[in-house]
């Protein structure tokens, strides 16, 4: 079963991301679940998920500071999304 998952990125990073996928016929979202599952796998000591070169190539391309509220990022969002509905 499919469910919705919302992400906050640096619009360069979904902008570089969103020309990646179409360029090799893939969707963000499928993107997304193969690196979350080659993190789960690893994590586990599970036998690693297969993963592409393209994919491995964006690992670590997304930097977040070590002082970053997520919490407060993600109410802020919410209410700037209220504010536009």
């Amino acid at each position: 079963m499919n469910k919705k998952l919302t992400l906050f990125l640096d619009e360069r990073v979904i902008n570089q991301a969103k020309s990646y996928a179409e360029r090799h016929k893939e969707t963000l979202s499928g993107m997304v679940e193969k690196y979350f599952n080659y993190l789960t796998a690893k994590n586990q000591n599970k036998t690693k998920a297969r993963i592409s070169r393209e994919i491995e190539e964006l690992i670590g391309i997304i930097r977040i500071p070590d002082n970053l509220d997520i919490k407060k990022e993600y109410r802020r969002h919410r209410a700037n999304k209220e504010l536009h509905e």
